[in-house]
């Protein structure tokens, strides 16, 4: 005779997704202290152009996160 299968919850799923979240926050920040794996004394528009991209995109989630920008609710 076989077990069940354990049901996984809406909290496993949660918690698995936030510690995901988490792991890529930590090497993010890893890499800005890092300058983005680029020598400060050798930054090109191209750096700064990749980093506004970054920036857009982290500005996207903080504002579905805290409901700014298009996600404000009215």
């Amino acid at each position: 005779m076989t077990k069940p299968q354990e049901k996984r919850t809406a909290l496993d799923a949660f918690i698995e997704h936030r510690t995901r979240i988490d792991a890529m926050l930590e090497c993010l920040q890893a890499a800005s202290v890092n300058h983005f794996e680029t020598n400060p004394e050798e930054i090109r528009w191209g750096d700064a152009g990749f980093l506004a991209d970054i920036a857009s995109d982290l500005e996207h989630i903080t504002d579905r996160v805290f409901k700014e920008g298009e996600y404000e609710q009215q």
